[in-house]
């Protein structure tokens, strides 16, 4: 019996330790924050980017730095032509990428165009982001800014996006030599593109539908199981009215869970401030991780 004690607690332990929490996939789809009018629009594709006015000597990373700026606005123009009533017309050239000097009043009438954006400044390199497990890793960085200008040449709007996108790792060599040798812009023509490409649609997504999809865990304490079959079946509903009850338990953190899970539930409806409110008064009477994440997300977006 002495043994069986100690065991016991072990094995509880271990079943303790083995807890699989579970999760809500959900997904919010989010409208366009901005919008053209719903009449046929046109919009110009003009360059002021002047890549000879650039610091650097190497022509090879000139000419990347070039064609990355090329695809950025390339990309934009090609993101613009999938909204309704949205006509692109490029003036820019890939072989000479040369810098229009025209005043964007005259480019606007001429094309008869309602909108004219222009291409500011591109700029791209390839940084170490992390060492780890003797090895060192590299993202490609990029950067474009956008002004979207109306036909009279005087209003307009900054449009200004970045990517971060994984590039390549390495053996570490040390920190010296990893921060000093290591994949260059000009040898990486194919990932700046591709990175640029990233950036003008960072810069555009004001302009379209997005779904940001999260797996929140959910506390999954045995009184909460009937609810949460009902999350993860998609009964929102249902499981509001088992979880409301639990708002007024005696027990703050039984309370916490039940408005926290109920968080969830709102966020998965689209009732986003509701899903605020269910958080915040989690996090109000009693302190958790989970609470503090999910608001932390909900401002942010």
């Amino acid at each position: 019996m002495k043994l069986l004690k100690p065991l016991a607690i072990i094995i509880l332990l271990f079943f303790s330790a083995c807890h699989v929490m579970q999760y809500a996939t959900v997904p919010i789809n989010y409208t366009p924050k901005l919008y053209f009018s719903s009449d046929t629009n046109t919009i110009l594709l003009v360059n002021h980017f002047d890549i000879s006015q650039q610091k650097i000597n190497n022509n090879k990373t000139r000419g990347v730095l070039k064609a990355g700026a090329y695809a950025a606005i390339k990309s934009a123009g090609d993101q613009l032509s999938q909204l309704q009533h949205v006509k692109v017309i490029s003036l820019v050239d890939s072989a000479n990428f040369e810098v229009n000097t025209d005043s964007i009043k005259f480019l606007a009438q001429k094309y008869h165009a309602n909108y004219v954006l222009v291409l500011k400044d591109f700029a791209a390199d390839i940084g170490l982001s992390d060492i780890a497990n003797y090895t060192s890793y590299y993202n490609t960085n990029t950067s474009v800014k956008f002004i979207l200008y109306e036909s009279n040449g005087v209003y307009y709007r900054k449009l200004d996006g970045t990517a971060v996108d994984q590039q390549s790792e390495q053996p570490y060599l040390g920190l010296l030599p990893s921060l000093l040798i290591h994949p260059t812009v000009k040898g990486n023509k194919q990932s700046i593109t591709s990175s640029a490409d990233h950036a003008a649609q960072n810069a555009l997504q004001d302009y379209f539908p997005i779904t940001i999809t999260h797996n929140r865990p959910l506390y999954d304490d045995d009184y909460f199981q009937p609810a949460i079959k009902e999350i993860l079946a998609g009964n929102f509903d249902k499981a509001d009215t088992l979880l409301q009850p639990y708002l007024q338990h005696t027990d703050a953190k039984v309370v916490s869970k039940a408005a926290y899970n109920l968080a969830v539930v709102y966020e998965s409806e689209g009732d986003i401030d509701a899903a605020m409110d269910f958080a915040q008064q989690s996090m109000d009477k009693y302190r958790n991780e989970f609470a503090a994440a999910i608001l932390e997300d909900l401002k942010a977006e």
